[in-house]
């Protein structure tokens, strides 16, 4: 899975996605802020932002799968089989998007095909903390290989199985929370699906901060990454307040909307600031052409 953040095309698809689900998230926001309006321009403006974020999936999906061709031309095969799971998660996470923009944002099985998608990558993950513990358990006591950073095991500093299994089970977690969102119209299912995405997202994060405290992750979009995961659980959280309350008015309901899609705008804008910051890292030790 490192081949992702470590080869500089993938990494430049993965912020071509970022760039075009912003945009997306900048129509939904538009669409909820004049939610009490008459107007159907307002709904067209959804629309077009489901569709846009569709498209972001898709980047992903190539990023993953550009990512995969590379480990099949190097013959890596142990690696690339890891990547083709990945790229089906991937697939059925872009599969969920389009639904849900075929549909106007009203299919439930969207959000089941998406929290399948994010299982698979949690199960991905936690065979990747399986093979770590497998590896502490030897006698030399080594970190993985492929670790973006990884440094020596000293003093328990190089531990990395608790933190592949954390990943997991906040994946597991965000998978959970999306298969509540297809309970529509359950205000119920909604607000414990924003609170489980949010820790989720929080476990992960921890990981995260975890992994960099231990010296395994030093390069610089690290910190940049923690403030996006931060602010996407806060904006799973406002999700879960915003639809646990009871609006008396259109206007109300979309001043709520909109604080949810702008936490979420500024979450995925970070992310995607980190990543490039790491295509920048990438691209002096990208081959040349004569």
């Amino acid at each position: 899975m490192e081949r992702i953040i470590k080869s500089l095309a993938p990494m430049a698809l993965l912020v071509a996605g970022a760039v075009i689900f912003v945009l997306g998230m900048a129509f939904v926001l538009a669409s909820d802020a004049t939610l009490s309006s008459s107007s159907p321009g307002s709904g067209d403006l959804g629309q077009a932002g489901r569709w846009l974020q569709f498209l972001a999936a898709a980047c992903v999906l190539a990023a993953v799968c550009t990512a995969g061709w590379e480990l099949i031309v190097a013959s890596e095969w142990a690696a690339g089989a890891e990547i083709a799971a990945a790229a089906l998660g991937a697939l059925l996470l872009t599969i969920g998007l389009a639904a849900f923009a075929a549909s106007n944002g009203s299919s439930s099985s969207a959000s089941v095909t998406e929290a399948v998608g994010i299982g698979v990558w949690a199960l991905l993950v936690l065979s990747r903390a399986a093979r770590a513990s497998l590896a502490e358990q030897g006698p030399a006591h080594t970190a993985v290989p492929g670790m973006l950073g990884a440094a020596p095991a000293a003093g328990g500093r190089g531990r990395q199985a608790d933190l592949w299994l954390a990943a997991a089970l906040g994946l597991f977690a965000l998978a959970i929370g999306y298969g509540f969102t297809s309970a529509v119209g359950s205000t119920g299912a909604g607000v414990a699906a924003g609170v489980i995405q949010a820790i989720g997202v929080a476990v992960v994060a921890g990981s995260v901060a975890v992994a960099r405290s231990r010296h395994l992750l030093n390069s610089r979009p690290v910190p940049v990454v923690l403030i996006g995961l931060a602010l996407l659980a806060l904006s799973f959280l406002a999700y879960a307040v915003v639809t646990g309350l009871s609006f008396s008015t259109l206007s109300a309901l979309g001043a709520g909307l909109t604080v949810v899609a702008a936490v979420e705008l500024a979450a995925v804008a970070a992310l995607g600031l980190a990543g490039w910051t790491r295509v920048r890292e990438l691209y002096p030790a990208a081959p040349r052409l004569p």
